[in-house]
């Protein structure tokens, strides 16, 4: 179905289903145009949009959403908010593979080594990064650290999954309390962590590389440049050893501007000195575009499919936008 008839189409609205009612929000969907002025045009750079949605719900659990995984054949989605939930959900297409939305959705607390429910500056949860058979990193800020959480196959133990921590990437003391790990992501035979802005003011971004055979061992350096101005908010694993990042821009009198890059698996094993990503697209203010936190990559159909997901912050004024594009690397 075309952006523009898509658009036409009613807002969505879907139901989580099992679980106690408590835990099953209702979430409504609303179709919304890559470029507003012009619904029709549908490419940027090295990226096709393959439709996106405004999610919103009235349960206050929702929102915040600071990074995403998909499952293995990228119909379900696996989120983190930064106020220590996890959210599952059944990801909607249309006839022709465009997204329409979410169903089945379910809210629980992220819990800590104990247990308990994650609360206060302990809760900021930034990125999140499959490690295979069930096992999860996720990354906090305020309180600098990585944890592992065994959620099981098909996340069935997402309610009870306890923190186990990592060792803490060295530097991580020296981290800023709102600009740490704020990007996890599983490429080749290495877990990246990546800090949201440089750790020293002119120095170059900070990436570290832990070793998934040996995981509690002390992690390697990679430095990065990356846009001025810019923050390191997301990263995925592009199936070959490299990386998807996304950096993200924010002025008042401005607005967001979202860089979505890509770096090759040569450049980060054999990283001497700072890598760059090649740039695939920019979302600029004219685009539909919000606080873009949080990036998944699936391989479907002999397409690569990017899902961008947006942190509202909680904030009335933002929106959680869930933005589906195919990468095509060749000139239109």
């Amino acid at each position: 179905m075309p952006i523009r008839l898509a658009l036409a189409a009613c807002a969505l609205l879907v139901a989580a289903c099992g679980g106690e009612s408590s835990d099953a929000p209702m979430v409504a969907a609303e179709p919304v145009a890559l470029f507003p002025d012009d619904p029709g045009r549908e490419r940027i750079g090295s990226l096709r949009y393959t439709g996106g949605v405004v999610l919103s719900s009235a349960d206050e659990r929702f929102g915040g959403w600071s990074a995403i995984e998909l499952s293995e054949d990228g119909s379900r989605l696996l989120a983190i908010s930064d106020s220590a939930t996890w959210m599952t959900a059944e990801l909607r297409f249309g006839a022709e593979g465009q997204l329409t939305g979410l169903s089945d959705v379910t809210l629980v607390p992220m819990l800590d080594l104990e247990g308990r429910k994650l609360s206060g500056e302990a809760a900021d949860a930034e990125g999140l990064a499959s490690l295979g058979d069930g096992q999860y990193a996720v990354s906090f800020e305020r309180q600098h650290r990585i944890d592992l959480y065994e959620l099981g196959q098909g996340w069935a133990a997402v309610e009870t999954a306890t923190a186990a921590p990592l060792p803490a990437p060295p530097g991580a003391n020296r981290l800023r309390n709102n600009a740490g790990i704020e990007a996890l992501a599983v490429s080749g035979d290495g877990l990246f962590a990546g800090v949201e802005y440089p750790i020293m003011e002119g120095q170059p971004y900070q990436l570290w590389r832990y070793d998934l055979s040996d995981i509690e061992a002390e992690p390697g350096v990679i430095d990065l440049n990356l846009t001025a101005g810019h923050g390191l908010t997301a990263m995925a694993g592009d199936g070959e050893g490299g990386l998807f990042v996304v950096e993200r821009y924010y002025a008042r009198n401005v607005g967001n501007r979202i860089r979505v890059g890509h770096l090759a698996a040569e450049a980060l094993a054999n990283a001497t000195a700072p890598v760059s990503p090649q740039l695939l697209a920019e979302i600029t203010p004219d685009m539909t575009v919000d606080n873009i936190e949080a990036v998944a990559v699936v391989e479907a159909g002999n397409e690569t499919r990017l899902l961008l997901m947006s942190d509202d912050n909680f904030n009335p004024s933002q929106r959680t936008l869930l933005l589906s594009f195919v990468l095509e690397r060749e000139t239109p």
